[in-house]
């Protein structure tokens, strides 16, 4: 395969035919839930119902004792930090390498992000290097079990005992995954699922969030589920506020919860496909010079996914990520840099990111920076070089999407393909 001439360069493709992935997010049955909702004149829930169904279900499924339905994924990170303390003067560790809405609910707080190092056999937090960057600021660790990957749970669960900080898991991409045979979302203090559009568990737009305390329950409900913060689960948490709520309104649609509870369903099913494709590709590229594989953890499962994910090395490849891409693509093969590496207005490496070096946010008004701290405001003092290890595996990285329902022998074709542009010289 190595004398093979590529597809880029004038060569006959792998592939001949576009990869067509069978996997339906809207189905018949999700169409029907929907329109039986519509049938009853249900508009809006807001609480109970086809949304207090979802939020038992989801939390059966986890493992935890709590489960609130929110209006994305983006509000359950909002409401996890502030249920935890995280507010001035506080700090919270997270990785660079994650889409942008886990960081931001941050300064909502009037807290302050700290960058941590990924692992490369995870491409998660580095619990070595989270324990390097506590402080007597910190309030909060979140992990983010990014494309479905799944870290040392167990480990990270003990630092933040260790230090009496809490434990917040960004479990967007990780809707079933898990670790030593408890489910991803169990570990944290609160747990955060999107559900946004082209995840794994969708309703178009929601989220949820879990956690096994009456009390941080209740705090998340005092911030955006009006109505509810009177019928507490701990009791006279906020003894005398009555049904009011702090304003925010991040209530779930009910439309969205009904998509859901489908999705739900059908996770183990859309796991294992997933779970089966990614196996194979990774055993055909296993051993391949220049492409590494992530495995999986010892005792961890991954779920969820939304992207594969490998690490190429350039210099035994002989071509740069992009050359690599372009080529693979040109077999036929969907493959493409990582979408989280490049620095623009949404992806890349978030401590790079001009909203936490070149902007002001002093003059935002609002909470967007910490007021004991105005000059973190104006810059937090990363700069190229400043994550070394995260910098280094996101210039390499590159995926496809997260394949369902594809026969295996188009999998194999996709494997052949990268393989023979690897072998390329």
């Amino acid at each position: 395969m190595a004398n093979d001439k590529l597809a880029i360069d004038g060569g006959r493709p792998v592939l001949t035919k576009p990869v067509v992935d069978g996997w339906q997010q809207v189905t018949d049955r999700e169409k029907r839930a929907v329109m039986d909702l519509m049938d009853q004149g249900i508009l809006s829930v807001p609480s109970g119902g086809v949304i207090g169904a979802l939020e038992r279900e989801f939390a059966d499924f986890v493992g935890t004792t709590y489960g609130l339905a929110c209006c994305n994924g983006t509000s359950t990170l909002h409401s996890a930090y502030m249920a935890v303390g995280v507010g001035p003067g506080t700090e919270v560790i997270v990785p660079a390498y994650t889409w942008h809405a886990t960081v931001t609910p941050v300064l909502h707080c009037s807290a302050t992000p700290v960058f941590a190092e990924i692992d490369p056999r995870t491409l998660c937090l580095d619990p070595d290097d989270v324990e390097r960057k506590i402080t007597e600021r910190t309030r909060a660790i979140c992990v983010v079990q990014v494309w479905g990957n799944v870290p040392d749970m167990t480990r990270l669960r003990a630092i933040a005992d260790r230090h009496g900080i809490a434990l917040i898991e960004d479990a967007s991409h990780a809707h079933g995954a898990a670790y030593m045979g408890k489910k991803v979302g169990s570990f944290g203090d609160v747990a955060c699922f999107s559900m946004q559009g082209q995840k794994s568990v969708s309703g178009g737009e929601l989220g949820m969030v879990v956690t096994d305390s009456a009390e941080l329950f209740d705090r998340m409900l005092l911030l955006g589920h009006f109505g509810r913060i009177d019928k507490g689960q701990a009791g006279p948490t906020f003894p005398g506020i009555g049904d009011m709520s702090l304003g925010c309104k991040y209530r779930a649609h009910p439309y969205a919860a009904a998509i859901a509870r489908i999705h739900l369903e059908r996770l183990p099913e859309l796991n294992r496909l997933r779970t089966r494709n990614y196996e194979m590709l990774n055993d055909m590229l296993r051993g391949v010079p220049g492409v590494g594989v992530v495995d999986p953890l010892p005792g961890a499962e991954r779920g969820g996914y939304l992207e594969f994910k490998w690490v190429i090395d350039p210099d035994d490849l002989g071509m740069s990520r992009e050359r690599f891409a372009d080529a693979c693509r040109a077999e036929g093969a969907p493959v493409s840099a990582d979408r989280y590496s490049s620095l623009n207005f949404t992806y890349g490496l978030l401590h790079l990111a001009p909203l936490y070096n070149d902007f002001d946010r002093t003059k935002l008004g609002g909470c967007f920076y910490d007021p004991t701290r105005p000059d973190l405001a104006k810059g937090l003092g990363y700069a190229p070089g400043s994550l070394p290890v995260s910098e280094d595996l996101c210039s390499r990285m590159i995926g496809i999407p997260a394949l369902a329902d594809v026969p295996e022998a188009v999998v194999e074709l996709i494997g052949r393909a990268m393989r023979k542009v690897a072998g390329a010289r």
